[in-house]
């Protein structure tokens, strides 16, 4: 399972099976995930609701008489089902002026059974199937770190032109992408269920805090949730308290800031 599957209450399970290829040296799998199914599925049906809602209101207008010419509701329909998919999972008929639509017959069906499912192909003839879709998990794993790198390290979008600078941004980002992953592998051997994301997301409620007592200003680190505690725990890190600070008071009373 990849590391998204793994933080979920229930785990989904992930079936292959290798298949004829029609090239030679070629091996074939295909894998059904339930985890995929669970998201296609939810996709297409928002799909459908949406399609569903435009026939509903094409079918209101006809009905009203605001829409008469067929050749004007035939455009019309054709539009709305080149939205969303929609000629995939609905039709349409228009007989003595009445407006109908309904789930397609023939092609929602097949929609229905290739949700969940994808298809990988590779030449190495050692790999069993569960070795050749757990390598291609790992794969989806590092393009879902590297897509992830930039929002982790709240980078925005730079464009070079000098080959030093590129190399630059691309140690960064490698960088990162390896602390994510040393973070997730800590964190999986503590038995902490946590993605890097999720783990840098909890370690937001740890603040510094500036504390004013009277004419001294004091600075200390808060303990952060429950989750941020387990990973601290994890990576053997204890949070403790800094060194006072010492400064003019400009305002009586108390004050802190977060950082």
């Amino acid at each position: 399972m990849g590391i998204s599957a793994r933080e979920k209450e229930k785990v989904p399970r992930t079936m292959v099976t290798e298949v004829a290829g029609e090239e030679p040296g070629v091996r074939v799998f295909v894998v059904r995930s339930e985890e995929r199914l669970a998201y296609e599925r939810d996709m297409r049906e928002a799909a459908m609701e949406r399609t569903r809602q435009a026939l509903e209101k094409l079918s209101l207008r006809v009905a009203a008489g605001r829409l008469k010419k067929a050749q004007k509701i035939g455009e019309a329909a054709a539009r709305i089902l080149a939205r969303n998919h929609g000629s995939r999972y609905y039709g349409w008929s228009l007989e003595q002026g009445v407006f109908r639509y309904f789930e397609h017959p023939v092609h929602l069906t097949p929609e229905k059974a290739l949700e969940g499912h994808y298809v990988i192909q590779t030449e190495e003839l050692d790999l069993s199937a569960v070795q050749a879709v757990e390598a291609y998990k790992d794969l989806s794993e590092v393009e879902r770190s590297f897509r992830e790198l930039k929002d982790l390290i709240e980078m925005r979008p730079i464009y070079h032109h000098r080959p030093n600078r590129v190399r630059a941004h691309i140690f960064v980002a490698a960088l990162a992408f390896l602390l994510a992953r040393a973070l997730e592998k800590k964190l999986k051997a503590a038995g902490v269920p946590m993605s890097s994301a999720q783990a840098l997301e909890a370690l937001r409620t740890i603040h510094v805090v500036d504390i004013r007592v009277g004419a001294e200003i004091r600075r200390g680190v808060t303990a952060g949730n429950h989750q941020a505690r387990q990973i601290l725990a994890a990576l053997g890190i204890r949070s403790s308290t800094q060194g006072t600070i010492r400064g003019r008071i400009y305002c009586s009373g108390a004050h802190s800031s977060h950082g």
